[in-house]
């Protein structure tokens, strides 16, 4: 069965006033999302951190039905125990 997976963002490479990346931690009908700043240099970066290791099956992607990324790319790694994340 699906489940929402706690996460932290630790990076994004931009983001709007009104949209920042921190609406991506919260669930909820008010929840506005993260959007690029305008005019933005691409690609833009989204680094999330979980919460605990997970075994990812499946992940969903809800774009805006005018805003469509014409291109995604998952990249995934572990962080050693005892180490920070990067960013």
């Amino acid at each position: 069965m699906p489940n929402k997976v706690p996460f932290q963002v630790v990076y994004s490479s931009s983001a709007d006033d009104n949209h920042r990346e921190n609406e991506l931690e919260l669930h909820s009908p008010t929840t506005k999302g993260w959007q690029s700043s305008r005019f933005c240099l691409y690609p833009q970066e989204l680094v999330l951190l979980m919460k605990e290791p997970i075994r990812l099956r499946k992940l969903q992607i809800l774009s805006h039905q005018f805003m469509i990324s014409s291109k995604v790319e998952v990249l995934i790694s572990r962080v050693p125990t005892g180490q920070s994340p990067p960013c």
